[in-house]
């Protein structure tokens, strides 16, 4: 695929990050909510080499025109995930830029599509969960026919039928 050592260190260290972020969790009330343990909050912000008090206020807090107004615990839940989703997003777009970047030729036009087994999926955007489920059921799908097959051919065998 062509990704060269420090890209494949940054995207290990944006995968730390969001996974860190993902744990960190809140304390609070509605109008105002701070970070509960600051250990992931910690690692999160080393992983992405950001301070760990700036991004704990951007989390925390939204910021208008300047002026910073304290969010509540659910809402500061939803700023936790809307960051990961976002950073997360940002990620795979540039890895499946990587990639189609490295496969494209001169010759040939090249393109990855997902069988499963009701067809091929065309879909505007395909996310990281869509291509996990078509993973799935590839495997799956893999499976049956395999099972299926060899279930015909031990049938075809105690006939005495010759299988090709």
């Amino acid at each position: 695929v062509e990704i060269n050592d420090q890209h494949q260190k940054a995207i290990f260290e944006i995968i730390a990050f969001i996974l860190n972020l993902g744990n960190v969790s809140f304390k609070g009330d509605r109008d105002k909510s701070k970070v509960s343990d600051r250990n992931y909050l910690s690692r999160a912000a080393t992983s992405l080499k950001v301070d760990a008090k700036k991004l704990e206020k951007a989390l925390t807090h939204r910021t208008v025109k300047g002026i910073a107004a304290p969010l509540g615990v659910e809402q500061a839940q939803f700023a936790r995930d809307a960051m990961a989703k976002a950073i997360y997003s940002r990620l795979f777009d540039w890895i499946v830029r990587a990639i189609n970047k490295s496969i494209k030729t001169d010759r040939f036009s090249s393109s990855i599509g997902v069988l499963d087994i009701y067809g091929f999926e065309i879909l505007g955007v395909n996310g990281f969960e869509q291509l996990c489920i078509n993973y799935t059921n590839e495997k799956l799908h893999q499976l049956f026919i395999e099972l299926t097959l060899k279930a015909e051919q031990n049938e075809y065998k105690k006939e005495g039928i010759k299988w090709q």
